[in-house]
């Protein structure tokens, strides 16, 4: 239920556990049970495409290309952060039309006790 609330996810090189998670957000995504493509950023690029031959899932038919294309592949945190954030910004503006910092510059409201 936690990765439905979730913006986005970054994974780092890991094992069999890391690669169960990031399959069942995949997953979740591509049965549309999560409605928002979240920004999946893979760290580590010789790791994730070393280990993963990700277009042998495209050419075997087991996933679209729109589904291996969501996968963005970083080798820094730097790196990895600009596409989070970009992504996250995406769906911010695929959500409501527009981000949603816009809101947060209005005052906040004054309480009353």
């Amino acid at each position: 239920w936690m990765s439905y609330k979730c913006m986005g996810l970054v994974v780092a090189p890991g094992g069999l556990g890391t690669c169960d998670e990031l399959f069942e957000l995949l997953t979740l995504m591509q049965t549309g049970k999560i409605k928002r493509k979240l920004p999946v950023i893979l760290l580590g690029k010789k790791f994730w495409q070393g280990c993963i031959h990700w277009d042998a899932f495209v050419e075997y038919g087991m996933i679209s290309e729109a589904d291996a294309k969501q996968l963005v592949f970083a080798d820094t945190a730097q790196e990895a952060f600009e596409h989070l954030t970009k992504g996250i910004e995406r769906l911010e503006l695929e959500g409501s039309g527009k981000p949603l910092r816009a809101a947060s510059s209005r005052k906040p409201a004054k309480l009353k006790c």
